[in-house]
């Protein structure tokens, strides 16, 4: 979750929520420090620091209940005591206890030292006849069942109960913090507990009443202390789900903001549609759009006609023609009398668009370029200038694109392919080449629609969930080596050609990977020395990359060894097979984008994964591999397996994950927050009333710096 701490002064005498831990009683400047290593700086942090699990301490009634190889938390009176050292230099307590059900043995292990007597504290707390708590795992022992000891507590008075301290530890659900050096897991129990039941301690509800009486949820500071000291595991879910909501809540009010504010900007540009271009341009294609291409242009064209900007994501499956209906709305602005440009991630991906809109724009008189970081000074110079007197309409590049030295005559439209690979600053920098120009970010990542409604909750979003008539399906199966090369030299004697994968462009001495210029080297010499062997990766010239590509193209080569480099922006209709080295180390988003590069004509195709690694997590990608096609169902099934932050990543353009909310598993909690969201706006559009403004004040708190919501606060 984004940082929302406050600045922390230190006073001697707290009268409020939120103060500077070293006045904490047990912590003092040492700790403090300590705390601070990970990321604990004042009394907010500490509450909001919720546990990593959650242990059931209740004492078990009888010693004859407890079970091998689980935990148990057992009352007993101590019989007799032993502290012995074993010849490795292991310090090794065994404690007798008994209870009304018979004996068990207590024991403890600790790592001698010269300086110091391990013993010494327990010493003092193991005495006969004494009663005492323990918590730690059940097992058999040389003299039967016995309990390996993680805590104790030493009983007092006549009943025998455990002092109030101890309470916090034992004979309840106790919370699991990961703990960290100088700050024992104990300490930041009782910190967060003594924090929590102070009554300095102020846990204001941020949610409007009329929405805790809505949903029925219960206070604030009743889910937080359940959700560090819960009663039961069943309230722990339900806090869980109060602070789960609010954190759903504050980010689609934010989102709320940020579509607020961009729809009051007005562009001072128009589009007409003339069909100088659009026309004759749809015309020569040997394709007809499908319907989900329809529909996802007349979504975009309807957004560039507005009189707000645009701001739109277009996701689509691989192969699916994202980059034809981009290329529609480039051709929309041109024949409007403007620029249009598309940045991409990597060269060449650029490379690839440049080649797809040379053939697409055949015959139109439509000027295009290519800006990447490695052309020479004078051919940029000579683009640089033609953009900005506008004689080139249509702009393909990188990072470049956004560099000072790139001015624009009349930029109408900019696009971001790839767009989880970029950050939102990026998106904002290329916006401002233009005078509000309308923008459309792609990704061929896509993600079930309502999760995308939460990921790019800023944006309006069109799908194109249908791929073109007459494309196969991809076989898709873990084989071995032998087998791939063999399928391999079957298909390209058969006319078609053949993709090889590894991860790495050179071996390394650290790795065991086979890498592509050595394997690529090997290959054409034996396995397919027959056929023409090209290979590619990020490392070569750019016209070299070029060159490759449009040899592999035009069938000049038969095999082409890469990298990953080819995960997108590659179609080349007559490669039907893929073999993917070490296909364990990517992840299922890279795995389908690397199948999609076959797949691309009427042939038969096949995807093969070559693999050595047989972890469950692995296994179970390749398992779903071979049984999806669908990227919106494999997307589904990549979070499930390695769960949204891994997956999401950079795609959030800025989202922060959630401590407590679950983004797949609260849809039912997402989906209550977008509609608590929209109804606040109905009501309060600029969050003016009085039972909105705590929500907005940590809107502004968590997001503001971020997403420039200041101009509104």
């Amino acid at each position: 979750m984004a940082d929302c701490r406050r600045e922390s002064k230190p006073i001697k005498n707290p009268a409020h929520s939120n103060y500077a831990l070293q006045f904490l009683k047990g912590v003092g400047p040492a700790r403090a420090q300590a705390l601070a290593r990970i990321g604990i700086l004042d009394t907010l942090d500490l509450i909001h620091t919720f546990p990593r699990d959650w242990e059931d301490r209740r004492i078990s009634s009888t010693f004859c209940n407890v079970i091998i190889g689980e935990r148990a938390t057992l009352r007993g009176r101590i019989v007799s005591v032993d502290f012995s050292v074993s010849r490795n230099n292991l310090g090794l307590v065994c404690a007798i206890l008994s209870d009304p059900s018979g004996e068990i043995r207590a024991t403890w292990f600790k790592k001698m030292t010269p300086r110091y007597d391990v013993f010494a504290s327990l010493k003092q707390r193991l005495l006969p006849e004494r009663h005492i708590v323990v918590t730690g795992t059940v097992e058999w022992g040389p003299g039967g069942r016995q309990i390996r000891v993680d805590d104790l507590a030493v009983c007092e008075g006549l009943d025998h109960s455990l002092p109030m301290a101890e309470r916090v530890h034992f004979d309840r659900i106790v919370p699991v913090y990961s703990s960290t050096e100088g700050i024992s897991e104990r300490l930041l129990r009782s910190l967060v507990y003594n924090v929590l039941h102070s009554p300095t301690t102020k846990v204001p509800n941020l949610l409007p009443d009329a929405l805790v009486k809505k949903y029925d949820l219960r206070p604030r500071r009743w889910a937080m202390e359940q959700m560090h000291f819960p009663d039961s595991l069943l309230e722990k879910e339900r806090a869980r789900e109060v602070l789960a909501f609010e954190e759903f809540l504050l980010l689609e009010v934010a989102l709320g903001v940020v579509r607020q504010q961009f729809k009051k900007q007005r562009k001072l540009h128009h589009y007409t549609l003339r069909r100088t271009l659009l026309t004759p341009f749809r015309e020569q294609l040997a394709f007809q759009f499908t319907t989900a291409q329809k529909t996802a242009i007349r979504e975009i064209f309807n957004d560039m006609l507005r009189e707000t900007p645009m701001n739109r994501l277009l996701q689509g499956d691989v192969g699916s023609g994202k980059t034809i209906v981009a290329l529609s709305a480039m051709l929309l602005a041109v024949e409007s009398g403007g620029q249009a440009a598309l940045m991409v991630p990597t060269e060449i991906l650029a490379e690839q668009h440049a080649i797809t809109f040379s053939r697409f724009l055949k015959g139109l008189r439509v000027r295009h370029a290519l800006i990447v970081g490695r052309q020479s000074k004078v051919q940029r110079k000579a683009i640089l200038k033609d953009i900005s007197t506008g004689a080139i309409s249509l702009v393909i590049g990188t990072h470049a694109l956004i560099q000072k030295t790139v001015t624009f005559k009349n930029l109408m439209l900019a696009i971001v392919d790839e767009q989880h690979r970029f950050g939102v600053e990026h998106r904002v920098v290329l916006r401002q080449k233009g005078n509000l120009c309308d923008v459309l970010v792609m990704t061929a990542t896509p993600i079930p629609r309502t999760l995308a409604l939460t990921v790019y909750g800023d944006l309006d979003i069109s799908t194109i969930d249908h791929l073109p008539p007459g494309r196969p399906s991809i076989c898709t199966r873990q084989v071995e080596e032998e087998e791939a090369y063999t399928q391999i030299r079957k298909k390209v004697s058969e006319g078609r050609q053949a993709y090889i994968v590894f991860p790495l462009v050179e071996e390394s001495d650290k790795s065991e990977l086979k890498a592509t210029v050595q394997e690529a080297q090997t290959l054409s010499l034996t396995e397919f020395k027959e056929f023409r062997v090209g290979v590619l990766h990020g490392q070569l010239p750019s016209r070299e990359k070029e060159s490759i590509m449009e040899r592999f193209r035009q069938h000049e080569i038969d095999i082409l060894i890469a990298t990953s480099i080819i995960e997108v922006g590659i179609d080349v209709p007559n490669a039907t097979i893929i073999v993917i080295h070490h296909s364990d180390r990517f992840g299922l988003a890279t795995l389908h984008q690397l199948r999609g590069r076959v797949g691309r004509s009427h042939w038969p195709s096949s995807c093969y994964l070559l693999t050595d690694l047989r972890t469950p997590e692995a296994l179970r990608r390749i398992k779903v591999m071979e049984q999806i096609t669908d990227g919106f169902r494999l997307s589904e099934e990549d979070l499930a397996i390695r769960g949204p932050g891994e997956v999401l990543g950079a795609m959030q353009h800025g989202i922060p994950g959630f401590r407590l909310g679950h983004i797949i598993w609260d849809a039912r909690l997402i989906q209550q927050a977008r509609a608590s969201a929209q109804s606040i706006f109905e009501t309060d559009p600029n969050l003016q009333w009085a039972v909105n403004q705590r929500l907005k004040t940590e809107i502004f708190q968590r997001y503001g710096s971020k997403w420039l919501l200041g101009a509104t606060a």
